[in-house]
């Protein structure tokens, strides 16, 4: 019996649906952000610092409809009850004047000296359902006084990015601003069963972009690698198919977003039970390769890695929720190769976000512990059509979860 998309579609949701579920009752200060940090970036042909605030937000709307991505779980920081606009202003006080940051670093702290701000809300930043219009005009216009930042990178799904929802930023500011906007993958069945994208059509990406740029805003795809469902050499030929289709749509920037594992995420759930594997980081810089072998060594216009850099967290989150004993924003595990070479590998990835030069990566000699098995790995071939390796993972959960709660 073949397994049809809505079948296995039912499934995936399902899943998630269950997972959600078991997210811990939590309580955090809407008025301080989730975490401010400082990390080394590439700008404007030079090393910057950047620093990143993630404010405590009201959460991502997909994951309040439709639980959200198959890797995501960032809903485990967010609050309970909708954040104000009032809240999300005086949350961005609290990083200006510096009280909102840990006692150790708030004496040197000045928002101004920082060329780039990454300015994130844990879902779409210009989803008015997110985060009040008031509240973006409000901290636009604050963002405005300081002449040192040069370049604000915030994010949204590609369906909330219209003239309306990107107006508020643009009638008080106008410099340059960066939307990272989710693609994930250009196929539609992996976009949908195995990312859960909840994207059906390529159009409203391709219609975000046009956007975009018709407002004066950049322009920057995230391609994530390696959802569940697919084997090593698939998830890395999709990164790199997705990226070329990102740019060649008129994206002025990609970044590859190799999978991490959040507690209470389906990939999170599948690795606990031996079904799921992060990338290996030779499949990261095997992305990268085919990148530059499509385009050339200097006709790729700017590529970067996520979640891969030399970072100072001057805020980390206020706490857990009751009964975590970690951040809940940070992953508990990254890609990774083993642990002769991963601290070499990690470090060349961040030297490449820092420098734009893919040699960093591409000279990289292979592990003897390792090598083999990655290579290994890439040869692992799955016939099955994506549904029926759905069907085949998950319907035995499915009907074990059906037992034990019975």
């Amino acid at each position: 019996m073949s397994v049809t998309f809505e079948e296995a579609l039912d499934l995936v949701e399902s899943r998630l649906s269950s997972i959600r579920a078991e997210v811990p009752q939590r309580h955090f200060d809407p008025t301080r952000p989730a975490e401010v940090e400082i990390n080394e970036f590439y700008f404007n042909g030079r090393t910057i610092d950047r620093v990143m605030v993630v404010l405590r937000a009201t959460g991502c709307e997909h994951y309040g409809t439709k639980k959200g991505c198959s890797m995501c779980a960032h809903f485990d920081g967010t609050t309970l009850i909708p954040v104000s606009a009032e809240q999300y202003v005086k949350q961005w006080e609290s990083v200006v004047d510096g009280s909102s940051i840990d006692e150790g670093a708030r004496a040197g702290f000045d928002i101004n000296r920082f060329p780039v701000l990454c300015l994130y809300n844990l879902g779409s930043f210009i989803n008015p359902k997110e985060v009040p219009p008031e509240a973006i005009r409000e901290i636009f216009r604050s963002i405005g006084k300081f002449h040192g930042i040069q370049k604000v990178i915030i994010e949204s799904r590609a369906e909330y990015v219209t003239d309306d929802n990107l107006r508020p930023i643009r009638d008080v500011y106008n410099g340059l601003v960066e939307v990272g906007v989710g693609l994930e993958s250009s196929n539609h069945i992996v976009r949908e069963l195995c990312h859960h994208k909840n994207m059906p059509d390529l159009v409203v990406f391709d219609n975000a972009i046009r956007t975009l740029h018709r407002n004066g805003f950049r322009a920057l795809a995230y391609v994530n690698q390696k959802p569940p469902f697919l084997t090593e050499r698939e998830a890395v030929e999709d990164a790199v198919r997705t990226s070329i289709h990102a740019y060649d749509s008129g994206v002025d920037a990609v970044s590859i977003e190799p999978t991490s594992l959040q507690a209470h995420s389906l990939t999170d759930q599948l690795h606990t039970i031996g079904l799921y594997r992060v990338p290996w980081l030779w499949s990261v810089i095997e992305v990268v390769k085919g990148i530059y072998d499509h385009y050339g060594h200097d006709g790729v216009p700017d590529l970067r890695l996520g979640g891969y850099f030399d970072e100072e967290v001057l805020s980390g989150s206020q706490g857990v929720a009751p009964g975590v004993e970690r951040n809940e924003l940070f992953p508990r595990m990254t890609s990774g190769n083993c642990n002769i070479c991963d601290p070499r590998i990690v470090q060349a990835i961040k030297d490449f976000n820092k420098t734009y030069d893919p040699t960093v990566l591409l000279a990289q000699e292979p592990c003897e512990y390792c090598y083999p098995t990655w290579e290994a790995s890439m040869g692992v071939t799955d016939s099955r059509p994506i549904p029926q390796r759905i069907y085949d993972t998950l319907k035995p959960i499915e009907e074990t979860y059906g037992k034990w709660r019975r």
